[in-house]
């Protein structure tokens, strides 16, 4: 497929009130309260020696806010793969997907959408947690091969956290969702590779992507080796301060087109193609790579290349993957 140029960043229009527009009804459940965001792991992470497929445990994916309404997030620090797609109204919400390390707690867990059957189709039968749908798109979600743990059809594995406004409160308990959806499965080879980076490269310190009504960047800091990651202008920390980074950053550039669902404002939700190909640029150790993706099918793997060299990932710290649209503002400096 053909991508057109990237253009430079402007000032985001944060739209707050928004944030409303992009979720679905929520039911209410037991109180209690959110614990602090420490992890367990539950296998190794890939030798760097060489590059290596993402190798971990059953995979958790969950859909988690990104309105500052949801802040702070939980659980982000040890995803495996967190992807930045775009809502209604010009909003964003993450896809976080967890399989090497099980956080304790995630959230704020909100509605699925229809381009999360084909984000996660290609790392096998995993279970999908979400807080609920409209019936358009549940009847999509409905036709995924992924196991659905929507809260709006049973709470099991789900609280609401009182200190939080509705409906920004509902928090997912990894380890109860994994047995609610029957243990869930190991990934498939989803073709990202991990291990010392490719050659070549050009100095790199930040990336900025900008949605009508969002924008996160992402900056490299040399000391953490990671890209910290800010959302609408504001550090994004998890509940104890610290600011959340990732290890590598995907600008994906993909085909996006209106869907039939409209939110309850009437504004039509967005779907991201990510079957075919396409333009990308990967950061990672404060470098980056212009190059392409392309995944052939829905269950096949995504590769991403320039010339004959493949793109590795960073074997430690979340791939932040943002899906942009060709001609999206995109500043990578």
């Amino acid at each position: 497929m053909t991508r057109r140029p990237t253009t430079p960043v402007l000032a985001a229009v944060v739209v707050v009130g928004l944030g409303l527009a992009a979720c679905s009804g929520d039911k209410p459940s037991a109180p209690t309260t959110t614990a602090p965001s420490t992890t367990t792991t539950t296998s190794a992470a890939p030798t760097p020696a060489g590059p290596q497929p993402l190798v971990g445990g059953p995979v958790l994916a969950v859909k988690i806010d990104n309105t500052p309404a949801a802040r702070p997030r939980i659980g982000l620090d040890v995803a495996d793969v967190v992807y930045v797609e775009p809502v209604e109204g010009g909003l964003t919400r993450l896809l976080a997907v967890f399989s090497r390390t099980q956080a304790p707690e995630v959230g704020p867990v909100r509605s699925g959408r229809e381009s999360d059957v084909d984000l996660v189709a290609n790392y096998g039968r995993v279970a999908l947690a979400f807080s609920g749908s409209s019936s358009y798109t549940k009847r999509i979600l409905d036709r995924g091969k992924q196991v659905n743990l929507s809260f709006d059809q049973n709470s099991r594995g789900y609280h609401r956290d009182h200190s939080r406004p509705a409906p920004y409160n509902v928090i997912g308990n990894p380890k109860e969702l994994l047995a609610r959806a029957g243990g869930s499965v190991k990934p498939a080879d989803i073709g990202f590779r991990y291990g010392p980076a490719a050659a070549g490269g050009k100095a790199t310190t930040s990336v900025a992507a900008r949605w009508p009504s969002s924008r996160v960047t992402l900056v490299w800091n040399a000391k953490r080796k990671q890209y910290l990651v800010t959302t609408d202008g504001r550090p994004d920390v998890d509940p104890s301060g610290r600011q959340y980074g990732a290890g590598t950053v995907v600008v994906q550039y993909v085909v996006t087109h209106k869907s039939g669902n409209r939110d309850v404002n009437g504004q039509p939700t967005p779907v991201v193609d990510v079957v075919g190909s396409g333009k990308t640029v990967v950061l990672r150790d404060g470098r980056s790579w212009q190059g392409r993706w392309s995944r052939k099918g829905v269950t096949a793997p995504t590769s991403f290349t320039v010339g004959a060299q493949t793109l590795t990932f960073n074997p430690k710290g979340p791939v932040w993957v943002l899906l942009v649209a060709p001609g999206q503002s995109v500043t990578v400096r």
